[in-house]
C-alpha cells in the first residue's frame, strides 16, 4: 500500500510536535542529568522491580553493548545494583537501590505531572478523546508488529 506523501509529512510532524511538547530531544530528562534511554532503564528497572539485562534490551530494543554501558553507568552512579542470581550464577539480577528508587519516583511524579500540565484548560471530553486516539494509535501499531 502506498501512503500520500501529505500523509507521511503530516504524521512526521506530529512526531516532532510531540516529541518537542514532552521535551524528549532535551539532553537530560526532567533536569535529572540523565538521558531518556538511562531514565527509561531507570523506570523500566524500577516496575520490574529486579530483572536482567536481556529483559531490558528485549523491551526498550536496545544494542546490548549499549544497554551494558547504560547499567554500568547507573551502577558507578549508586542506582543500580547488580547481583548474582542463586538460579544461574552467569546472570546478574539488576535492582534499584534506595537511591534509584528516589530517582524512579521522582521521574513517574514528573512525568505525571508534565501530562496534567500538558492536558490543563482542556475538558474531560477532550481529554478523553485525546486518550481514546492515542490508544487507538498504540493498539493499530501494536498490531502490525516492529519496524
Amino acid at each position: 500500500m502506498k501512503i500520500n506523501n501529505n500523509t507521511i509529512a503530516d504524521i512526521r510532524q506530529f512526531n516532532r510536535f510531540y516529541t518537542n511538547i514532552l521535551g524528549v530531544l532535551d539532553k537530560h530528562v526532567f533536569d535529572t542529568g540523565y538521558s531518556l534511554t538511562e531514565a527509561r532503564v531507570v523506570l523500566e528497572i524500577g516496575m520490574m522491580e529486579q530483572c536482567i539485562a536481556n529483559n531490558l534490551v528485549d523491551k526498550l530494543e536496545i544494542d546490548r553493548s549499549y544497554m551494558s554501558r547504560i547499567i554500568n553507568k547507573l551502577s558507578k552512579d549508586g542506582l543500580v545494583i547488580k547481583e548474582n542470581s542463586t538460579l544461574d550464577n552467569r546472570t546478574s539480577l539488576i535492582r534499584l537501590t534506595p537511591k534509584g528508587m528516589t530517582l524512579f519516583n521522582q521521574l513517574n511524579e514528573r512525568s505525571d505531572e508534565q501530562l496534567v500540565r500538558l492536558f490543563q484548560g482542556l475538558s474531560q471530553n477532550e481529554i478523553k478523546e485525546i486518550h481514546a486516539s492515542m490508544m487507538f494509535i498504540q493498539k493499530k501499531l501494536d498490531s502490525l508488529g516492529r519496524i
